[in-house]
């Protein structure tokens, strides 16, 4: 059973092996083996490309947060998770009626503020200066009055409401003293009779104080009342006729401006309660049902633009300086190995990162993913492309030697194997060129010969 399997195993390189040599036949110089059982193969001319090798992954070039700008009640969803949408398409719809009342409200404000202003714009009219007229000599006649005193009919006026308050109180008298002497009258009726007689009283009093307050002079507060009610109506009177200062129009016009931006702050905000798409692309993720409370900037979906994807790839600080904008890269998707697409460094980043001592900086390659459905996150393989040789002389990697005494490859001559120094250029994973020491056509050792495979494999012969 161990002699088999080895059997297998033997066969499997060898098929192995053959079909490595056959699909390097289509592509380079067949090998040779001579007779002394050495592997060679000769130095060739082609086209050359070196660069650096790397892993990354695919990232969408625009991937965004979707939330309302203002708070409030859902009360309607036009779409659901894994929707296509548009630039400018309605999403959903937040309850706008405290917000419909609250642009009318800020309207009207800006209504009348600018109704202050015209007001103030118009000139006065004739009906106007002569209201303010008439109120100027009605304050400085209440001033003259005030200050002259009395005058006979005030006087003779106040005697007159003193002899009529004592007459009323001579008939209380006698109508509470007919009311007591009158042995069938009640209490209540007496009581009444002399509520009323105290009251007569009181009025005599009151008359007696307005008859002494005629002689009394004016005091400096009455006085100073009344010429301040003088200086108002004057200033009253001359706004009238010079119309509104540069002053007061620039207050009212600071007004209105404020007003007009209270009212556009209120439709701004009736505007967000309609959320709609910031671009076009897919719905990645969507959160969102009718009724729900939502919050200002509070996150309820992810717009991914799947237009356009670009590749991320970490570089190490050793191989970065390679890189340069502008330089061509394959990409092979691990989701799609058969297919190899090509890009474009973009970008690569001012600023490296450091975890665990290791550098590397970022690289942004531009792709076009040529109709696949690329998703964000894929993996796959990026070489990009740092140095590029037309017409170079190559050999296999494998043929080449190093030493103290620096870089060689070797020749066979008369059987037996020679060095040859040489000085390489650019390099690859597979081959690297040679500027001196070889001419196309000369063959180098890539192989030296070794017992039967069998043997070394311990089967017996």
């Amino acid at each position: 059973m161990k002699r088999a399997l080895i059997i297998i195993l033997v066969l499997a390189v060898v098929g192995g092996a053959t079909w490595f040599l056959y699909d390097r036949a289509n592509r380079e110089p067949a090998e040779t083996v001579t007779a002394e059982g050495y592997t060679t193969q000769p130095a060739f001319v082609t086209s050359l490309d070196a660069g650096v090798t790397v892993t990354g992954n695919v990232v969408a070039e625009r991937n965004q947060t979707v939330s309302f700008a203002s708070s409030g009640t859902v009360v309607a969803v036009h779409v659901q998770q894994g929707d296509r949408v548009t630039k400018g398409q309605v999403l959903a719809e937040l309850d706008t009626a405290d917000l419909e009342l609250a642009v009318t409200q800020a309207e009207a404000a800006l209504a009348i503020q600018e109704a202050n202003l015209a007001r103030a714009l118009t000139p006065a009219t004739e009906e106007d200066i002569a209201a303010a007229e008439a109120a100027v000599a009605s304050a400085e006649a209440q001033l003259a009055d005030l200050q002259k005193g009395p005058s006979a009919r005030d006087i003779e006026a106040a005697r007159i409401s003193v002899e009529q308050a004592k007459a009323s109180l001579w008939g209380a008298q006698g109508s509470r003293d007919a009311t007591v002497g009158n042995p069938m009258a009640g209490g209540g009726s007496k009581a009444q009779a002399e509520a009323a007689v105290s009251q007569a009283e009181w009025a005599v009093k009151q008359a007696e104080l307005n008859q002494q307050r005629l002689w009394e002079k004016p005091s400096a507060s009455s006085i100073a009342a009344a010429e301040a009610q003088i200086a108002n109506t004057k200033a009253s009177l001359a706004r009238l006729l010079q119309g509104a200062s540069d002053q007061e129009i620039a207050v009212l016009e600071a007004q209105i401006a404020q007003a007009r931006i209270s009212v556009e702050s209120a439709r701004s905000r009736l505007d967000d309660a309609i959320l709609t798409a910031p671009a076009d692309g897919v719905l990645a993720t969507w959160n969102l049902r009718p009724g729900d409370l939502v919050s200002p900037a509070a996150p309820i979906g992810s717009l991914v633009d799947d237009s356009a994807y670009y590749v991320e790839v970490a570089i190490d600080e050793t191989e970065i300086a390679q890189v340069q904008e502008g330089q061509q890269a394959s990409i092979s998707l691990d989701a799609f190995p058969e297919q190899e697409l090509t890009g474009t460094v973009d970008r690569i980043s001012l600023l490296g990162t450091s975890v665990q001592g290791l550098v590397n900086y970022t690289v942004r390659i531009a792709f076009d993913h040529d109709g696949l459905p690329v998703r964000p996150l894929m993996t796959g393989v990026i070489s990009v492309v740092t140095q590029q040789r037309q017409d170079a002389l190559v050999v296999p990697n494998r043929a080449l030697r190093r030493d103290a005494r620096g870089i060689y490859v070797e020749q066979l001559r008369g059987g037996m194997p020679v060095r040859v120094d040489v000085t390489t250029g650019i390099a690859n994973d597979s081959y690297t060129e040679i500027l001196s020491g070889l001419n196309e056509g000369d063959q180098v050792i890539v192989a030296r010969p070794r017992g039967s495979l069998l043997e070394s494999l311990g089967v017996p012969q």
